[in-house]
Parts: structure tokens; C-alpha cells; sequence
């Protein structure tokens, strides 16, 4: 049983980790044919030339969270409020959140919500992309509390340097600051976020695989 769940879980996270991968190859193409300094939610807009890119690459990334989440569907928090759901929830949460920011994009522009420009369907893009970033927060503390040493230590440091990076492009953002340094914290956000996912199936996965060895190992001593 062991080595069944060892293996698929080992083809699992092949599959999350193509996925992400690939998804963030296809973003960064869409934004590098544009030419031009955009937030990540301006690639998919509404008649943008690269909508059809930005949702596609935001698709696989969307797949690549919710396999994450099976593989350290077995990961629980130390602390006791965090320890009511398990952090592969928090995931799911995130990656359904971000799959509805993907299939409502914003209108052209994505205007704020403060302004008239504004659409229904901004408000249901916004909403879910907070919401969805509120739920992997959530997540990477959830872990960033875990038994797992090298689970905490990488989410405490991943967690901490996501959110003051996001933070920063969001406050630049909102007071309508430098779009170019705003959207590169963003990206830069972004792209942290899906290297440390990549690292926590590194890391989860590799134990499950070599806990089989010994029993190998065992059984052909034993002949």
C-alpha cells in the first residue's frame, strides 16, 4: 500500500510540477509579447491581444496548486487554530478562487473599484484574486506551522517574502504609483510563490519515494 501511494503520489507531483512550470512559462511569454509593463490581471483583460495566453498559463498554474495540495494533503499546523482544516484546504481554496479570477477577467484596463469604469465583472475578478491570495496566506502559514522542520522553514521564509513583496506592489498600485515597478513586484510575488510550492513537493514528495528503498532493500537481502 505504501508503495502504491509512493508512486502515484510521485507521479502526482511530476504533474504538479509540469504544471506550474509550464503555466508560468506561458504567462511570462504573454507578457514579454506585449511589450510592456502590465499587472498580471492586464494580460487576461477583456480584448487584450493576450487573453487567450494569460488564461491558458493561469489554468495550468490553477492545476499545479490543486495537485500540490494532494501531496501534502497529509501536512497539519501545530497551532491549534490553524489545526481546525488541513493546509491542502486552504490550497484548494486558493486554486478554485484564482480558476474564477481566470474565467471573469476584468474589463480593459482593470479599473478600480473606487473608479466609474467599473464593471461587475471587476468586482467579481478582484474578489476572487483577494480572496484567493487571502486563502493561500492562509495556507503558507498553516505550513509555516507545521511539524515538518523544512515544511515551516521554507513557508516561514517563502510566506514573509510574498506577502512584503505583494505588499508593496499592491500599496504602489493603489496610490496608481510607478505601473513598472508595481507590476515587476507583482510578478516577482507571483513567481516566489509558485517556486515555493515547487520546493514544498520537492521536499514533501521525497520522503514518500524513499520510503520505499529500505524495503527493497530488506527483501533482497532477505533472498
Amino acid at each position: 500500500m505504501l508503495q502504491r501511494r509512493s508512486r502515484a503520489d510521485a507521479v502526482v507531483a511530476s504533474l504538479s510540477v509540469a504544471s506550474l512550470v509550464a503555466g508560468a512559462i506561458v504567462i511570462g511569454v504573454a507578457r514579454v509579447q506585449l511589450g510592456i509593463y502590465l499587472y498580471i490581471s492586464e494580460l487576461g483583460a477583456l480584448t487584450m491581444p493576450t487573453a487567450g495566453l494569460f488564461q491558458a498559463g493561469f489554468v495550468l498554474v490553477v492545476a499545479g496548486i490543486l495537485l500540490v495540495g494532494v501531496i501534502v494533503r497529509d501536512v497539519r499546523s501545530r497551532v491549534p487554530l490553524l489545526r481546525g482544516w488541513a493546509p491542502a484546504a486552504s490550497l484548494v481554496t486558493a486554486g478554485g478562487l484564482f480558476l474564477v479570477a481566470a474565467a471573469v477577467p476584468c474589463s480593459l484596463g482593470c479599473p478600480s473599484l473606487l473608479t466609474a469604469e467599473a464593471q461587475w465583472r471587476d468586482w467579481v475578478h478582484i474578489a476572487a484574486a483577494v480572496l484567493g491570495f487571502a486563502a493561500g496566506c492562509v495556507a503558507m502559514l498553516q505550513f509555516a506551522t507545521a511539524s515538518d522542520r523544512w515544511v515551516a522553514r521554507l513557508s516561514t521564509v517563502g510566506g514573509l517574502a510574498v506577502a512584503l513583496i505583494a505588499a508593496t506592489g499592491g500599496i504602489i498600485s493603489l496610490a496608481r504609483g510607478n505601473t513598472d515597478v508595481g507590476s515587476t513586484l507583482e510578478y516577482v510575488a507571483a513567481g516566489l510563490g509558485i517556486v515555493w510550492m515547487l520546493a514544498m513537493v520537492t521536499v514533501h514528495a521525497a520522503p514518500l519515494r524513499a520510503s520505499v528503498t529500505p524495503r527493497s532493500v530488506l527483501v533482497e537481502t532477505a533472498r
